[in-house]
């Protein structure tokens, strides 16, 4: 015989373990504001990943498009940007100019968020 699980209302579920609650008791799971949900999606790398996306969308139009058919952003981990080049020469190119792609990815970055900090202190092409 099937174990019948009786009818409870939309956003009720059973909960964990609680003493002040008997086993297997129900708990209100209902939804929750916006504010509490997001609060909770701060994981580590998920600020990076934003900024990767954010770059990403911005890269051909500040590196033009030319030099965004050669190279790719490609991630962005502990505050260094790696960057896929397609031709040695190119590597060599970019590298060069570095300091200045730094400093207009961090100001570009500036203009659309509320950030002060530099979420790229490092490029490196690969």
């Amino acid at each position: 015989m099937a174990k019948r699980v009786p009818s409870v209302p939309v956003g009720w579920q059973p909960g964990p373990p609680r003493p002040e609650l008997a086993p297997g008791a129900w708990v209100n799971r209902a939804p929750r504001g916006l504010g509490q949900v997001l609060g909770r999606l701060q994981a580590p790398g998920l600020a990076e990943d934003c900024t990767l996306a954010r770059i990403d969308a911005f890269w051909a139009e500040l590196v033009g498009p030319q030099i965004a058919a050669l190279a790719q952003v490609e991630s962005l981990q502990a505050g260094e940007l790696r960057v896929a080049v397609s031709h040695p020469v190119w590597r060599t190119e970019l590298a060069g100019l570095a300091e200045e792609l730094r400093g207009r990815i961090n100001e570009r970055l500036r203009e659309t968020s509320e950030e002060e900090r530099e979420a790229v202190r490092r490029l490196r092409f690969v």
